[in-house]
């Protein structure tokens, strides 16, 4: 079982193109500030500066991205000291062409800005993959790896080319470049704490707890418990949820509660089944335990998440 991918499916993730920034010169600035939304930026061309709170100016150059995992509040701009405008000015301004372009203006080297978002169910600040990563994430485009390079090549040719379906293919690529820049950034920390905090996500990389991730993302309906976990990657009991704890920084019982719940919250937006038949297929033996333990994940029973979400969909 993929468990990034299974992850990244429950929670509904997509990426989605917003804009394009152009401009032809330095004295430009753009304020951005999307709490709780995933984002990230592509340089397709030229160079400009990323800024954040407590951090010194980041050259950024072309092929490089930037994620930002929980929507950090950042600047882009033409050099590093230029004022920034928020982008809603900018856009109130300079309105987007039919390309999705917002073009600033100016008049020197070509700066072109491919900007985007995520969109998820739930906070990014709960999500189980975005929680788990730094607020800022720099990929260089020189030194990723072969495959990132060549998303980025694409992801650049689709939002530059005048051809059918190019948008919707930029948009499909988006999601393939996310889970490159966590590959990326996955080989560059290893399992060093001080880069990375432990999660879930760095567990992947043990073989006998990245095994019982697997497990219990494949089949999560089943009867688990800490000793059969256990068993299945040829561990102790105790040595096992030791190195459960220390790795994924939760409980092995604590997870599978999650990953249930997250299977269970798809279920509900996705289909028409019944409650009852929903926490039964994820593994609680009766609806009173599974409303309970919904509830208690995500603040409200079933029944209502469920509305809320066809409320929010329609």
């Amino acid at each position: 079982m993929d468990v990034l991918a299974d992850v990244l499916a429950t929670t509904g993730f997509k990426g989605v193109l917003l804009a394009q920034l152009r401009s032809r010169g330095s004295g430009w600035g753009c304020g951005l500030d999307q709490s709780g939304t995933a984002g990230f930026h592509l340089i397709a061309e030229g160079t400009c500066w990323l800024r954040t709170a407590g951090q010194p100016p980041l050259q950024l150059v072309p092929g490089d991205v930037v994620l930002l995992p929980r929507g950090e509040p950042h600047q882009l701009t033409g050099d590093p000291d230029a004022p920034a405008v928020p982008y809603a000015e900018l856009e109130a301004a300079h309105p987007a062409d039919r390309d999705g372009i917002v073009d600033l203006g100016g008049d020197g080297p070509t700066v072109r800005i491919v900007c985007g978002k995520f969109t998820y169910d739930g906070d990014a600040s709960q999500h189980p993959v975005l929680s788990a990563l730094p607020p800022l994430m720099h990929v260089p485009g020189m030194s990723a790896d072969p495959e990132l390079q060549g998303i980025i090549r694409l992801l650049v040719a689709e939002t530059t080319r005048d051809r059918p379906g190019a948008r919707a293919v930029a948009a499909r690529l988006t999601d393939v470049l996310f889970v490159q820049v966590i590959r990326a950034w996955l080989d560059r920390v290893g399992s060093d704490p001080q880069i990375a905090p432990r999660s879930w996500l760095t567990a992947l990389r043990d073989p006998r707890i990245g095994t019982a991730l697997s497990l219990i993302h494949e089949e999560p309906e089943q009867p688990w418990t800490v000793e059969s976990l256990a068993r299945a990657v040829s561990m102790s009991r105790p040595a096992f949820a030791r190195q459960f704890k220390a790795l994924v920084r939760d409980s092995p019982l604590a997870y599978l509660s999650r990953v249930r719940i997250s299977l269970a919250a798809r279920l509900l937006r996705e289909t028409d089944e019944r409650v009852a038949d929903i926490g039964e297929a994820v593994g609680y033996t009766s609806e009173f335990t599974f409303s309970r333990a919904f509830a208690r994940e995500r603040g409200l029973p079933p029944g209502r998440y469920r509305r809320a979400a066809l409320a929010r969909a329609a």
